[in-house]
């Protein structure tokens, strides 16, 4: 029984396992607000005093710089609570000082000259008093003149939002049919994106939806200052209809964290983070139809799903100009070999069959069925939307082997002592 329990502990731990790796697929993981920080080394002064500096880094594997001269080091290793961002000269500095830049081609140097920038240029703009040693003394390695300008430029940086920005214009939310009629398009829409170099479009309210460029070529996303129309085709309007086209941008941006001690004889660091921004407009059109249209859902019942590139109409929503006379041979304009349309009724289970010639005054479904011979169909299930499950079912079925190979091996040591 304690083998049993001890199995089951194992399994139920595996699942856990499983289960927390399945539902952080896809997740963004953002700047945290606490993190742990660790001294990493030590480097000497390079300038003036021959001090120890010490050398930190975040649980994320951040370079991490100390803030408060006149405080002592952080501990080994200190758990900080986030304490705000910086002002955009400590982020200038983080920005352009090690590891993002190289200034003397030594790591070391490079990182000495980045926290001397970060000390130099708290003290000329918030009155911390440095050592006059530090400000003037020897200077051995040649690197005060980069500590010099890397302070200075940090002080005329400006204080600009890393974040993105959406804007949309249209010079009419009226959408226009097409001269042969087959679609509607809208009006040139301007997407002003700012902090991305690209933006995305989705479109709700009409099926068959899509977002062209001018010359008429479909894509999802474009170059931020790309314009961009949508085409609608003609029979998927009923009614006129409202459709909604949102606009998003989302990048990566780099933002400088405080982190502060829990006692504060200890001194707070900084550190850079790479965090997700995003934005998003909505803008409705409208498609107007000049002519009250009806609209025909084709539904398919039944396994037997012939391949839609031989068959017309397929599943999906059609809409035609009210009062039209509906004839279910002229709209099966090809036939799928081996295949037998059964006819389209007004009632799922297959009652009701469609009178040809009957005039369409209203919204309708009409239901179909396919008599297709044998080894004629290849049905595709769509498994994208339930990956997660199939890599469960996966591991749950090795999962499952590797205990019966344990049993069974166990029952067999038994069996041969």
């Amino acid at each position: 029984m304690k083998k049993i329990n001890k199995i089951c502990s194992i399994l139920c731990l595996m699942l856990i396992v499983m289960v927390a790796a399945i539902s952080s697929i896809g997740n963004v993981v953002a700047a945290p607000k606490s993190t742990t920080i660790s001294k990493v080394g030590a480097m000497q002064s390079y300038i003036g005093e021959h001090n120890k500096w010490a050398m930190f880094q975040t649980s994320e594997d951040n370079v991490a710089y100390c803030m408060d001269v006149t405080k002592k080091w952080p501990e080994v290793s200190s758990n900080m609570a986030f304490a705000g961002e910086a002002d955009a000269g400590v982020k200038y500095i983080l920005e352009n000082g090690y590891p993002y830049k190289n200034f003397t081609g030594n790591s070391t140097y490079d990182r000495f000259i980045t926290q001397a920038a970060i000390w130099w240029y708290l003290a000329d703009t918030q009155g911390v008093q440095l050592s006059d040693d530090f400000v003037n003394g020897e200077d051995l390695f040649q690197i005060r003149q980069h500590i010099i300008n890397l302070k200075e430029a940090a002080k005329g940086a400006q204080n600009t939002a890393a974040n993105v920005t959406v804007d949309v214009a249209i010079s009419s939310t009226n959408m226009t049919l097409s001269s042969d009629k087959k679609e509607y398009v809208s009006s040139e829409i301007t997407a002003n994106v700012a902090g991305a170099n690209t933006y995305k479009v989705e479109i709700t309210g009409a099926s068959g939806a899509k977002a062209t460029t001018a010359d008429g070529t479909a894509k999802t996303e474009f170059s931020a200052g790309e314009k961009f129309v949508i085409r609608i085709p003609a029979n998927s309007i009923g009614r006129t209809s409202n459709i909604n086209v949102k606009v998003s941008a989302s990048a990566t941006v780099k933002k400088a964290y405080i982190f502060k001690p829990g006692d504060d004889a200890y001194q707070r660091v900084a550190a850079l983070y790479d965090e997700q921004v995003s934005a998003d407009k909505t803008i409705t059109i409208t498609a107007k139809v000049d002519k009250e249209k009806v609209c025909v859902d084709y539904v398919i019942v039944g396994k037997v799903i012939p391949d839609p590139n031989l068959t017309d109409p397929t599943p999906g929503k059609t809409c035609y100009d009210k009062g039209t006379k509906y004839t279910q041979e002229k709209e099966l304009t090809t036939r799928q070999q081996k295949c037998t349309f059964k006819g389209w009724f007004t009632k799922e289970d297959l009652t009701g069959k469609w009178k040809d010639g009957t005039a369409l005054n209203q919204d309708q479904t009409l239901y179909g069925a396919w008599d297709c011979e044998e080894g004629s169909v290849i049905n595709v299930p769509s498994t994208a939307a339930n990956t997660p499950i199939i890599i469960l079912a996966v591991g749950l079925v090795a999962i499952a082997g590797g205990l019966g190979v344990y049993y069974f091996r166990t029952k067999n040591i038994k069996a041969n002592k």
